[in-house]
């Protein structure tokens, strides 16, 4: 785990809730909604890669694929729905960015995370937004 370093103790500084869809029944129909699994994870997001506005026919949009960081604890999984607030730890009441992950990576500590505490998993992100 990150936190068990000290060195990286305040190395998450954004915070994100985590939706994903779950199934349920109505009678006899199976459906899916999103439903928020998580709530004020600590992560941080880096290697950004933001694009100019795109330009369609109807709306313009922003796009980016940026990557986050979190503790190999958290289950995170591919298309999960992320609401992630930049700064989130640090007191910063910020919007917060939406973004859909792609699938994890997990970093393990060779020795079981007790030497160095950088065990952690990176997925890297999706955000497509219509520009208001």
């Amino acid at each position: 785990m990150l936190f068990d370093n000290p060195v990286f103790e305040n190395w998450y500084t954004d915070s994100m809730s985590i939706s994903r869809n779950v199934p349920y029944k109505v009678g006899n129909i199976d459906k899916k909604k999103r439903e928020e699994v998580y709530k004020d994870v600590p992560c941080r997001v880096y290697s950004t890669k933001r694009n100019g506005p795109s330009w369609k026919e109807t709306a313009a949009t922003a796009a980016a694929t940026d990557k986050i960081a979190c503790d190999v604890s958290v289950d995170l999984k591919a298309g999960d729905m992320l609401m992630i607030v930049r700064g989130g730890r640090l007191g910063n009441d910020r919007e917060p960015e939406r973004y859909f992950a792609g699938l994890p990576q997990l970093y393990y500590d060779p020795v079981g995370g007790v030497l160095s505490g950088l065990e952690h998993q990176e997925a890297v992100l999706l955000m497509d937004e219509v520009i208001k």
